[in-house]
């Protein structure tokens, strides 16, 4: 074998491995839920009316599945948060004839920033967002709602600008495709320069009146 020709089944080689990294770490995005949809971890408030009633707080599992007592396994996979009552009312109907199911998706997000009680908080995924806020002690006396975000992780995926408008029009988390673990940063009315006076002032006078104190001690 020449080198040219070994030159050629390495670059061959090489190149066909590439193909395959890329195509695996393609699949596995894919196969990664979207915001909106359920992940692991995630609650649906559950009730069935029917031959066998069923009324609980059941979690998404492993693989995406829901475990119902006596009914067997649902597949989530893809499945919107938006969707779930009318999914599981025909998937339930598999196993139990004309069943009345009530499906409320959970939601687990922070609170944090300027509000009475920050903190994590799993609410319905279709309440709407101004409740959220009054739901961890509605905002504080320095609270600018109009500088609020939300974060993944350490990247801001909903802009201050958005959240005013999901505000002010009445979204909820599902319109805004939040994420289990997302994070509402309420934001804080910037300090004026009267205000910075202020506690210049609150400083130095009780400094004042000590050092005023401490000099007619000496006397």
């Amino acid at each position: 074998m020449t080198a040219v020709s070994r030159s050629v089944r390495w670059l061959t080689g090489t190149a066909t491995f590439g193909a395959l990294v890329l195509s695996l770490s393609v699949s596995a995005k894919a196969q990664e839920p979207q915001p909106d949809e359920f992940h692991v971890g995630d609650r649906i408030a559950l009730t069935v009316e029917g031959p066998q009633n069923i009324s609980d707080t059941v979690l998404v599992r492993d693989g995406l599945i829901l475990r119902l007592p006596g009914l067997g396994d649902i597949s989530l996979a893809g499945v919107k948060r938006a969707d779930a009552q009318k999914y599981l009312t025909q998937q339930i109907s598999k196993f139990i004839r004309d069943p009345i199911v009530h499906a409320t998706p959970l939601v687990r997000i922070a609170v944090l920033g300027q509000v009475g009680r920050p903190g994590f908080y799993t609410m319905p995924s279709d309440v709407l967002l101004s409740d959220v806020v009054m739901r961890a002690g509605g905002p504080t006396g320095t609270a600018d709602l109009s500088r609020t975000v939300v974060k993944r992780g350490s990247e801001d995926v909903i802009s201050k600008e958005q959240v005013a408008n999901a505000l002010s029009s009445g979204m909820t988390l599902d319109q805004l495709h939040i994420a289990p673990g997302d994070q509402m940063v309420v934001g804080e009315k910037p300090s004026s320069s009267f205000d910075t006076i202020l506690k210049v002032v609150g400083v130095a006078v009780p400094l004042l009146s000590l050092a005023v104190y401490l000099g007619l001690r000496r006397k």
